[in-house]
């Protein structure tokens, strides 16, 4: 599996936005993901082999900046990978206010 790993500068839902529409763009397509908390945000994805340059352009492009990794093959089959978001303004935060309970 590929993994790629970014982080994001901008508003967390408009990031979470800017990775897929750069992986659909590339020709490839989303298959799960992840979101934790407001700090990171993990999206599963598919993408054809010979489009991975490609990938990381638009990632790029939309200020997600990543790298591939050492020795990654480009064949013409479909690879899956996992985009990992790291997000710079998030707080971690998952607590929430609950009222007392009666």
């Amino acid at each position: 599996m590929l993994r790629l790993e970014a982080v994001a500068r901008d508003a967390f839902h408009a990031s979470v936005n800017a990775a897929s529409e750069a992986i659909t763009r590339a020709g490839g397509w989303v298959s799960g993901h992840s979101l934790l908390s407001d700090a990171m945000a993990v999206l599963q994805f598919e993408i054809p082999g010979d489009r991975l340059h490609e990938l990381v352009e638009e990632l790029g492009a939309r200020g997600l900046k990543t790298e591939l990794p050492a020795g990654t093959t480009h064949g013409g089959k479909d690879i899956a990978g996992r985009l990992t978001l790291y997000f710079s303004q998030g707080s971690g935060d998952l607590r929430r206010d609950v009222p007392p309970f009666q």
